[in-house]
């Protein structure tokens, strides 16, 4: 199948969500920003070694408004990742992109994985011209369960695009969204949250979703602590 066909699904459940979501009394109460909408690569299609690596938030995402679509934000999420990978020329590249999570994204491609980018927050919100994250209210909310086979648009999404590996590069803070979106207890996950001592654990039997997902810091921190290569080793 095609990206544009797997894409096509996605944005469908993307809009959706976004409808059914963003428009209501809560998020109307917030300046929120864009939405992240997630995409696959025809190179992620083609490989027999998917990992889906999930962010914390897509921060300076743009702020609300109309000029942008949904559309348009799942095609430039697609064609960033494709950059990412594919540069020939870092200096003469003006989007290429040489932070630590980026680094990470192409150093797991180096270690034989196609990867693609997700979030496990696909919103921010603004606050006099700042950027902000979410509140838990907001977190829930966004995170929960819709449609009739009551499930988040982050589990649809893994669903529908089939990785062989899932790495949530989202640190501790993030358990609770985690736990929402994945329909799982938050107090039994926290149990097995990364540690500067074991900056990624397996959570595989927590998540039970069919395939490996590891569960590691953001690659900042990584970088900070130079662990990004105890993270490539467990991605077996």
């Amino acid at each position: 199948m095609k990206s544009t066909n797997i894409n096509e699904q996605l944005l469908e459940m993307q809009k959706k969500w976004f409808e059914e979501f963003c428009n209501d009394e809560l998020a109307k109460q917030h300046n929120l920003s864009r939405p992240f909408c997630f995409s696959v690569t025809e190179q992620y299609l083609l490989s027999n070694n998917k990992a889906m690596l999930i962010g914390q938030e897509p921060l300076d995402w743009g702020n609300y408004s109309g000029k942008w679509s949904i559309d348009g934000n799942q095609m430039f999420s697609k064609e960033y990742a494709e950059i990412q990978l594919n540069y020939k020329n870092p200096n003469e590249n003006i989007l290429y992109n040489s932070s630590p999570f980026w680094r990470f994204f192409r150093g797991i491609k180096d270690k034989g994985w196609e990867p693609i980018w997700n979030n496990v927050d696909k919103i921010h919100r603004y606050e006099k011209d700042e950027t902000k994250s979410l509140t838990i209210d907001l977190e829930r909310r966004f995170s929960s369960p819709f449609g009739n086979d009551n499930k988040s648009l982050l589990k649809r999404e893994i669903e529908v695009s089939k990785p062989n590996l899932v790495i949530f590069l989202t640190g501790p803070s993030y358990y609770k969204t985690m736990a929402w979106a994945m329909g799982i207890d938050c107090d039994e996950l926290l149990k097995f949250k990364p540690q500067k001592k074991k900056p990624c654990t397996d959570i595989t039997h927590i998540v039970d979703i069919g395939i490996p997902v590891l569960w590691s810091y953001h690659p900042a921190y990584l970088s900070r602590i130079k662990a990004m290569d105890e993270v490539y080793d467990m991605c077996k």
